[in-house]
């Protein structure tokens, strides 16, 4: 772990309730903002047939096609079932 990370992590240990509350806020924050931004990058790449992969409910691999571009999420086919992915989960395969 980054040295600036082990600091953050000592520094928290001070903090008083609403600070860590508006920590967490933030935090969640960020982290939404950054799957949104990973999945505008996936959504510009995803047409209808494109070849992709996810992790299904179980962990495993799954590949497919895809069916239809929602939002937020797609729908894919792997030939057994049709998925409805969150589009930031997807890979794109070659």
């Amino acid at each position: 772990m980054p040295l600036a990370i082990n600091q953050i992590m000592s520094d928290i240990k001070f903090l008083n309730e609403d600070e860590l509350i508006e920590l967490n806020q933030f935090i969640v924050g960020r982290i939404k903002h950054e799957r949104n931004i990973q999945a505008s990058r996936m959504k510009r790449q995803l047409f209808v047939g494109s070849k992709v992969s996810f992790r299904d409910n179980s962990g495993r691999m799954a590949e497919g096609k895809v069916v239809k571009v929602m939002r937020k999420f797609a729908q894919i086919d792997t030939g057994d079932n049709t998925w409805r992915v969150p589009i930031n989960l997807l890979n794109k395969v070659a």
